[in-house]
Order: C-alpha cells, then structure tokens, then sequence
C-alpha cells in the first residue's frame, strides 16, 4: 500500500484502505479486547469497557442480515439465561439507516446495550476487530480475553456455562 501512488490514496477505495489500515488491530482468541466507543441508540457515547468484569459478547449485526435476525431469538433465550449470572451483549450495528436498527431492535426484543455509527460496512468497530461478515462476534470473559468467536446457539450456551457457573 505504501508504494501506490498519492492519486491511488487520494481516491475513495484509497481512502477506505487507510482507514482499515488505522484501525485495524484484528484481535485473536487469547488476547485481550480492544476497546472502543460508540453512540447507542439514545445517541449516547458507550465504550466496550463500560461492561468490565461482566461476561460479554461483542454482537456485530444488522436489521438488514437475515442470519442474523434467524439468530436473535436463540439470543434472547441466551441472555435471559445467563444476564442474571453476569453476562452481558454489547451489539453494534453495521446498519446505515437508524429508523431501520430502531425497529429491529423493538420486534426482537433485544434487550441489551446497543451501538452503531450508522456507517455500514464502514463501521469503525467492526474494521478494528476485522469484521469481513455478519453475524460475527467475539466472547470476551470477565478478566477482558476473548475466549471465543462466532459462537452461536448451543456452543455458545455452553462456552457460558463453563464460563458462569
């Protein structure tokens, strides 16, 4: 990349390249997450962090993705499940049209913290933990590793259990 010329850099692909360049830390299982804020759907700031030493999935997805909406309702069940021993979802939309993210959060019932800068696949989230799709996310335990990603269902209920209980 560094040896494109200016023009190149200049263009917009150009410029999406560099962003990912920037942001992009691509966290592995068994290091510790990175960090990063966002408004929620109140329009207020909300940092990853704000949930440390809870349990948390980091839930990339869109009211716009069916897998990811076939899933929500297996997450719902989940977080019912395990909110009460600790465990938290902290989502972040790839979403570009609020109206849209606002109503699929309502009829899903998702009742956890929820975040997007409305920027779609240019979401600065999902380009530093190196999102290529949705649904995506990564688990993170209460001391901030993350121990697991792209759990669904059943492996993730019992990544949970060993975790929580």
């Amino acid at each position: 990349y560094e040896q494109l010329p200016v023009e190149n850099k200049n263009t917009e692909f150009g410029k999406e390249i560099t962003k990912y360049i920037e942001l992009n830390k691509n966290p592995k299982i068994g290091e510790q997450f990175v960090d990063f804020e966002s408004e929620n759907k109140n329009g207020k700031v909300k940092k990853l962090s704000d949930l440390n030493g809870k349990a948390i999935l980091l839930e990339f997805w869109a009211s716009w993705c069916g897998p990811c909406r076939q899933e929500n309702p297996n997450l719902v069940k989940t977080y019912e499940e395990f909110n009460p021993k600790g465990f938290e979802i902290f989502a972040v939309s790839l979403d570009e049209d609020k109206e849209n993210w606002l109503k699929a959060i309502k009829k899903d019932n998702l009742n956890w913290e929820h975040v997007s800068d409305l920027k779609g696949r240019r979401n600065e989230a999902s380009l530093i933990y190196g999102v290529n799709g949705i649904p995506d996310n990564f688990l993170i335990s209460e001391n901030g590793e993350i121990i697991g990603r792209n759990l669904r269902g059943e492996k993730l209920n019992q990544k949970l259990e060993e975790l929580l209980e």
